[in-house]
C-alpha cells in the first residue's frame, strides 16, 4: 500500500513539473496577446487534487491503538520469556511450555498484523498530507508564474512569438561532396528568471521525494 502510494506522489510530481515546463514554452505561442486577468490559472490548466482517504481522528485512532498495542506486545514477549525460564527451573516440562505458550503466541501474530495495518494508515495519512501541500506548492508557483508573464506582455505591449517552421532535412546528394565546416556550437542561453523559479520548484519536489524515500526505507 505504502509503495503504491509513494509511486503515485512521485508520479503526481513528475506530471506537474513536465506540464509547468511544457505550458511555459508553448503559452506564447497560442495567444496573441494575454490580459493578466486572462491568463490561466492553475486550477484550471491541472486537474491535480490530493485525494484523502484518512482522517485526522482516523489517523489518531491507529496512532493510539498502535501505542497499545506496543505495550500488549511488551507484556506477551515477556510471559513468553518467563516460560521458558520456568522450564529451564524444571517447574514445567518442555511440552506444558508449548501448550501454555501457545495462546501467547497466537496473540503475538494477531498484534503484528494489526500493527502492520494501523502503520500503514498512519503512514497514508502522512503521505497524503504531504501530496497536498505539493499540489498546492505547484498551484500557488504556477499562478504566480502565470500573473507575471500576463503582467510584462501588458506593459511591454509585446505578442508572443510565432511559431518559426522547422524546414525538412535535404536530402542526400548522389554526388561527393567536400567536407563541410563543422558548424560551431551555439552557448547555451542564460535562463530566464521563469526558468529559474521552475528550478527551484523542482529542486524543493527532489527535497519531498527524499523525505517519501525516508519514509519508506523505515516503513
Amino acid at each position: 500500500m505504502i509503495s503504491e502510494v509513494v509511486a503515485y506522489v512521485v508520479a503526481v510530481g513528475a506530471v506537474v513539473v513536465a506540464l509547468i515546463t511544457i505550458y511555459m514554452m508553448r503559452s506564447g505561442r497560442k495567444k496573441t496577446r494575454e490580459e493578466p486577468s486572462e491568463v490561466p490559472k492553475a486550477a484550471e490548466m491541472l486537474s491535480l487534487r490530493g485525494e484523502r482517504t484518512i482522517t485526522n481522528f482516523d489517523a489518531q485512532k491507529s496512532k493510539k491503538e498502535l501505542r497499545l498495542l506496543d505495550v500488549e506486545r511488551e507484556i506477551l514477549s515477556y510471559g513468553i520469556r518467563r516460560l521458558y525460564e520456568a522450564q529451564a527451573e524444571g517447574k514445567i516440562s518442555e511440552k506444558e511450555r508449548e501448550r501454555l505458550a501457545q495462546g501467547y503466541k497466537h496473540r503475538m501474530l494477531e498484534i503484528k498484523d494489526a500493527m502492520a495495518t494501523n502503520e500503514s494508515v498512519v503512514a497514508l495519512h502522512e503521505l497524503e498530507s504531504m501530496q497536498e501541500d505539493l499540489v498546492k506548492l505547484f498551484n500557488d508557483r504556477f499562478d504566480e508564474i502565470n500573473d507575471k508573464i500576463g503582467s510584462l506582455r501588458v506593459n511591454l505591449d509585446m505578442k508572443p512569438a510565432p511559431e518559426i517552421p522547422v524546414p525538412s532535412p535535404a536530402l542526400p546528394s548522389s554526388r561527393p561532396e567536400k567536407a563541410k565546416r563543422k558548424p560551431r556550437k551555439p552557448s547555451a542561453p542564460k535562463k530566464t528568471e521563469a526558468e529559474e523559479r521552475i528550478d527551484q520548484i523542482r529542486a524543493e519536489v527532489e527535497k519531498v521525494l527524499e523525505r517519501l524515500g525516508q519514509m519508506e526505507t523505515e516503513a
